[in-house]
């Protein structure tokens, strides 16, 4: 005989970063006799794992922008780190002790343009970075998805909508079509524990949103407690040996997982400087020279552009200019490093760089962004007795020093000791003085 445990069950749901779409936020708890939700807005600090499960709508860790410029139209992106790598961490928790989260999925995803890579800047989208599982969008919306599990029967016919489509080729994954449309699954649960919902965002109406998730969370508890039968509480008493060694494996696993995962977000957010300007491009700048050259970085200056390279007593060892330009480097950015040098009270042969993020606007690709420096600045650099490198050279060096093709005493060496242009292609540095 089935056990009852699950229909008497009270789910703490939490409904998380409502506001981030226009939608009312209640102070108080929606109770009802299955579950009560709390609503807390996007950034808050409590943890998912805190809650039996987790409601939030696609996009929320991100937005994007189309904007125009003289040498065209590029979207504009940007995208918080820090809060979706907290939440990576706590939606991993909270499905390792049995919850489950519900993905609201409201428009199309953005994953690549113009060689940049957005596949993982959202909740959603890294939930969903399986190899041999792949989303497409459709041309148009569509209004109509049908369902395949008849719980969600009643919130579809109210507030379903589709922008993509999902195919799943990965064995290992539990994938279960909940929704289709056109032929395509459009709606599905993965892995027992995570449903990704095709939805309109309601208006703000109280009663519709009342409404919206009523019908949502029913729905969703309903299969919930139909795969997660409990077993009566007495019969966990009964351990198999290899129970322990397998949940201390998995608690390891997680962390390693952690750690991977904030090591990725150190190595996106250091090739961001081939994409910033001005406050974010020192910031990308001064970490990567932290890194690379193993210098303590000063950005204190009150010119924001201006930072300085620092040895181990704190001495300043070179005076360094960032640059994020929509050209190429120029005499005037040269003059600049100059005059920062000389403005901060050393002679010409203090070592002094410019570091340019060169052709922001025009490049739209890897290979765009490559674009020489012309022979007649790295003279005029020569001749001013300063040391100039674009960031994808800087990025360059990095990586050959994280490779252990290059040591950080040797890339300093090159910085501190040479003038011109520092140049990285592939895995050969020179240094080009313009003949």
């Amino acid at each position: 005989m089935k056990s009852t445990e699950n229909q008497e069950r009270i789910y703490n749901v939490l409904v998380y970063g409502f506001e981030r779409k226009g939608l009312p936020v209640p102070t108080e708890p929606l109770r009802t006799r299955n579950y009560s939700l709390f609503f807390e807005p996007y950034g808050t600090t409590r943890r998912f794992q805190e809650y039996d499960a987790v409601i939030l709508f696609q996009g929320l860790f991100e937005t994007f922008e189309r904007h125009n410029n003289y040498a065209g139209s590029y979207l504009g992106h940007k995208f918080d780190p820090d809060e979706l790598d907290k939440r990576k961490k706590e939606a991993a928790l909270l499905l390792g002790k049995g919850g489950f989260l519900c993905y609201l999925l409201t428009h199309r995803f953005v994953d690549h343009e113009d060689g940049r890579d957005f596949s993982r800047t959202d909740l959603v989208k890294y939930q969903l970075s399986y190899s041999g599982f792949y989303r497409e969008n459709f041309a148009s919306r569509h209004a109509h998805p049908a369902p395949v599990l008849d719980e969600f029967k009643r919130f579809l016919e109210m507030f379903g909508a589709a922008n993509s489509y999902f195919t799943c080729h990965d064995d290992s994954l539990d994938f279960r079509p909940l929704a289709t449309a056109g032929g395509r699954t459009v709606g599905f649960l993965l892995n027992r524990g995570e449903y990704f919902v095709p939805s309109l965002i309601p208006d703000s109406r109280d009663e519709v949103v009342e409404e919206y998730l009523e019908l949502l969370v029913d729905a969703v508890i309903a299969v919930h407690n139909k795969l997660h039968e409990t077993l009566p509480g007495w019969i966990a008493s009964y351990n198999f040996e290899e129970e322990d060694s397998l949940s201390a494996g998995k608690s390891d696993l997680l962390l390693k997982i952690a750690e991977i995962d904030r090591r990725l977000q150190e190595l996106s957010k250091f090739k961001a400087a081939l994409f910033h300007s001005g406050s974010e491009l020192v910031a990308d700048v001064s970490a990567i020279l932290h890194a690379a050259l193993g210098t303590r970085v000063d950005a204190t200056d009150d010119l924001q552009e201006d930072i300085k390279l620092l040895d181990d007593d704190g001495k300043v060892i070179a005076v360094c200019e960032v640059k994020g330009i929509n050209r190429g480097v120029g005499r005037e950015n040269i003059n600049q490093t100059d005059s920062h040098r000389d403005r901060s009270g050393y002679d010409e042969n203090f070592p002094a760089i410019l570091v340019a993020n060169t052709n922001i606007k025009n490049a739209r690709s890897i290979a765009e962004k490559d674009q020489e420096i012309d022979g007649q600045q790295i003279r005029h650099a020569v001749n001013m007795r300063i040391l100039v490198t674009r960031t994808i050279d800087l990025l360059g060096v990095l990586r050959l020093v994280l490779a252990g093709k290059l040591s950080q005493q040797d890339a300093r060496g090159l910085f501190l000791e040479n003038v011109g242009w520092l140049r990285v292609a592939g895995d050969e540095i020179s240094v080009l003085n313009g003949q």
